[in-house]
């Protein structure tokens, strides 16, 4: 069965002016004239028989709606992983944020990935797993926030690079900026999006700074699937080798909303 976010090798089967027919894995689909590069670009408009990579965006109509734009691949690709990360770590009921992304996005001068807004917009800023932080924007607790922690977090790394600590090697390349939106309690690591100049938000690295260290640990992922990993226990990371010894494993699929903690 077809499901959002999923991605295929599809043909075109037939072609109107409104877009093109699509077919794949025994599904038909169809792809608005809109969202086939075509419309955006000089590239070749869709002919019977193409055969070009697409993702579902709504696989309720009848038939789906694709898309081939690469833009949106990108963006499917980056939320791919909340959607079993839900599953696995079900949101509360009371949990899950409204945030008015272009004010935040402004303040921090950045688009921030899709994947992360969903995880805000699902479960809120919270704990996973008892241990793993996610970071949200207008926090109560500045500890918390997304944005101030950004501001706090280059001050404090810019110190720390003038006292001399040695960069990590990601960052030496042109104009690369680190903007966290995870911490991990106890031990103190940091995650961040490497963010490079020409790179998408869905394609930023993910890379964790070492609380009580100078060492850093990148991983080629989106957030969603950097907790996804470290919640299902398949994480690769060195920092959480020992997570079944440190972590409670009646809290490993368990999520924890802020509101709730600072309640307390």
């Amino acid at each position: 069965m077809l499901a959002d976010h999923d991605e295929y090798d599809v043909v075109v089967t037939a072609v109107a002016p409104v877009g093109a027919l699509v077919r794949t894995d025994g599904y038909e689909g169809f792809i608005d004239q809109a969202k086939h590069p075509s419309w955006w670009s000089d590239a070749p408009r869709p002919a019977v028989g193409d055969r070009m990579r697409a993702v579902v965006l709504d696989a309720t109509r009848d038939p789906a709606r694709f898309s081939a734009l690469p833009s949106d691949i990108r963006t499917a690709r980056g939320l791919r992983h909340t959607r079993p990360l839900e599953r696995l770590c079900p949101p509360p009921h009371d949990s899950g944020r409204t945030v008015e992304w272009d004010a935040v996005e402004e303040k921090l001068g950045l688009v921030l990935p899709a994947d992360y807004k969903r995880l805000v917009r699902t479960y809120g800023g919270g704990v996973f797993a008892g241990l793993l932080w996610l970071l949200e924007p207008d926090c109560p607790d500045a500890m918390y926030d997304l944005v101030a922690q950004t501001a706090e977090r280059e001050e404090i790394l810019a110190g720390l690079w003038d006292m001399g600590e040695e960069k990590p090697s990601e960052l030496e390349a042109g104009d690369v900026r680190l903007v966290p939106w995870g911490y991990v309690e106890g031990a103190g690591h940091v995650l961040y999006w490497l963010v490079r100049p020409g790179v998408e938000p869905e394609e930023w690295t993910v890379i964790l700074n070492e609380g009580r260290g100078p060492y850093w640990e990148a991983h080629a992922m989106s957030c969603s699937r950097f907790v996804l990993d470290v919640v299902a226990g398949t994480t690769t990371s060195y920092y959480f080798d020992d997570f079944d010894e440190i972590a409670d494993p009646e809290e490993r699929t368990l999520f924890l909303p802020t509101s709730r903690i600072l309640s307390r």
